[in-house]
């Protein structure tokens, strides 16, 4: 999507990033007019054949059969994305030819929306990986999700998160668990406490350890500092 998209000119597309573009031209077409993106999503009005028999009703709903046509095509960018939809009549003509060019059949949307579930029920953090590295990539398949009409709660998506931890971070998922109520729990915030924490892991290496050592030396006991509690 090429950049200047603002409540005047429509989103262009540029061929690449699909869902990128199809949100934000949804939101357009309904800013300027709901009526409009309905005749995009539904279809155009049906009107009489013979146009002199036409009441001005009728001319309404001719000019936004039109204009909502017009909106779809000045949002294209190049002559190989218009000539994929150069023979489309209508808005909705023009949508979902849109929709299977860069989406993909209902066959192959059902095959992505699977193959996505599977990376979100089986996501882990990475060795190396930061808070803020693993969260870009959790987001990259939720907003995938999304865009393919498949969402999740708030709470699913804390707890999924939480889950991807490795075992390291153990001490700091009980926490928030004994603390917070994850279905209320914003992402966001979880996000920042999860920063947190790295921050002072990183500061403590793996984090302030007192160790009560025997007459042996062995160490006996390990315990959290409070602050990891936050």
């Amino acid at each position: 999507m090429a950049d200047g998209f603002s409540q005047n000119c429509p989103p262009r597309f540029e061929g690449v990033n699909y869902v990128y573009w199809k949100n934000p031209m949804e939101l357009f077409v309904g800013s300027t007019n709901p009526k409009l993106l309905d005749r995009v999503i539904k279809g155009p009005h049906e009107l009489k054949a013979n146009q002199e028999k036409w009441s001005d009703e009728d001319f309404e709903k001719f000019q936004r059969n039109c204009k909502a046509t017009i909106l779809m095509y000045s949002s294209v960018l190049g002559p190989e994305e218009y000539h994929k939809v150069a023979g489309c009549k209508t808005a909705k003509e023009f949508w979902d030819k849109m929709q299977v060019t860069y989406e993909g059949t209902s066959q192959v949307k059902t095959s992505h929306i699977n193959s996505l579930k599977h990376q979100f029920e089986l996501f882990k953090m990475e060795e190396g990986e930061t808070i803020r590295q693993m969260y870009e990539r959790f987001t990259n398949i939720v907003n995938s999700l999304e865009n393919l009409g498949k969402s999740y709660e708030s709470g699913d998506l804390v707890r999924n998160i939480l889950w991807s931890l490795p075992e390291k971070w153990t001490p700091k998922v009980t926490a928030i668990k004994d603390a917070k109520d994850l279905e209320k729990l914003a992402i966001y915030e979880l996000i920042g406490s999860l920063t947190t924490h790295e921050n002072k892991l990183n500061k403590t290496g793996q984090g302030k350890k007192s160790v009560e050592k025997g007459k042996s030396g062995v160490a006996l006991k390990v315990t959290n500092s409070p602050e990891d509690l936050e």
